[in-house]
């Protein structure tokens, strides 16, 4: 029997609900302590690093676009970037997985299926990790630093990838689990609208472009944090290689850990790398406590903001949830 719309609606504002109460615990446990550092860092370094990470932003929206124009979808360019940063509030749900709001948002204005866009989220978040593999594995020939992390994330997210782009695939799933329980049979169609999409968005031509796009735009956070470790006074020729290193190595394992925002995992591997390269306990602890503040806890802020300052009245809980198409 089909779930009631309403359990639906109560579903979704439940989650939402979490990630807002796992953000707020989470932030006012750092506020303290970040609100202390940040006294100590000069106007001219805040902008700096600010403007840092809102480069790997731009270049985040502008590989959003990319993958709606693969899509053949259109939509305005204001509605565009509030649905891109909008997401940011859920930065904080396990694996991103909060962010295929954006699938739900462009259905609210759009009536697009979600369908066909969530699989630009799971596109993202692939590329993403690819670029960002693509930055650590430069680093780690220097630093030999969690080579076997690294070596198996490479492999299943490189698999994962090549696996989800073929026929075969998507002719299994059908076959062998939708196909077997009524329950799931309706959503066959969906799953042929999904095929297609992630199809376009992971081809050949688009992991071209999007990949080295996304290392370009992750490095953005990685000289934020270069930026962070000369406010606080640290000097040390290969400053610059560490902070890349350091910010996309533990990225990667924040992002595959799962946890909300990587919390602790990714805090635990920026510091230790740290102090293992020699950098000084108090001054590698501020930096991991800057660099979350200005990435993790600035992209929440931001993308509250915006999704509040865009949103229309009851968007997003009273809209109509998409409806799994019975086309087979």
């Amino acid at each position: 029997m089909p779930s009631s719309p309403v359990f639906q609606r109560l579903g979704i504002l439940l989650f939402v609900a979490l990630i807002i109460w796992v953000t707020a615990t989470a932030l006012l446990a750092d506020l303290s302590r970040v609100g202390a550092l940040l006294l100590n860092l000069t106007p001219s370094w805040i902008a700096a690093i600010i403007t840092s990470v809102l480069f790997n932003y731009a270049l985040r929206f502008l590989k959003w676009t990319y993958f709606l124009r693969c899509l053949n979808l259109v939509i305005s360019w204001r509605d565009s970037l509030w649905i891109f940063f909008s997401a940011f509030t859920m930065v904080l749900s396990p694996g991103k997985l909060g962010e295929l709001m954006k699938a739900l948002l462009i259905k609210s204005r759009y009536g697009i299926p979600a369908a066909r866009t969530a699989p630009i989220v799971m596109a993202e978040r692939l590329t993403d990790l690819l670029g960002l593999i693509l930055l650590a594995g430069i680093g780690f020939s220097r630093f030999t630093y969690g080579g076997m992390t690294l070596e198996i994330v490479t492999v299943l997210v490189v698999g994962g990838t090549l696996l989800i782009t073929r026929p075969r695939f998507w002719e299994y799933l059908d076959r062998h689990f939708l196909a077997r329980f009524p329950r799931f049979s309706r959503i066959r169609g969906s799953l042929k609208i999904v095929e297609e999409s992630t199809t376009n968005l992971l081809s050949l031509k688009s992991l071209v472009i999007t990949v080295p796009l996304s290392a370009i735009s992750w490095a953005g956070e990685g000289v934020a944090l270069y930026f962070i470790f000369q406010a606080l006074q640290v000097t040390r020729p290969d400053l610059l290689g560490i902070s890349l290193f350091a910010h996309a190595f533990s990225s990667i394992v924040g992002a595959v850990s799962f946890l909300p925002g990587g919390l602790l995992v990714t805090e635990g591997t920026l510091g230790g790398f740290f102090i293992l390269a020699g950098i000084g306990r108090d001054q590698a602890v501020s930096a991991t406590i800057l660099i979350r503040a200005v990435t993790l806890w600035f992209a929440v802020s931001l993308g509250t903001l915006v999704f509040l300052s865009g949103r229309r009245p009851g968007e997003l809980v009273s809209m109509d949830l998409p409806t799994p198409s019975t086309n087979t």
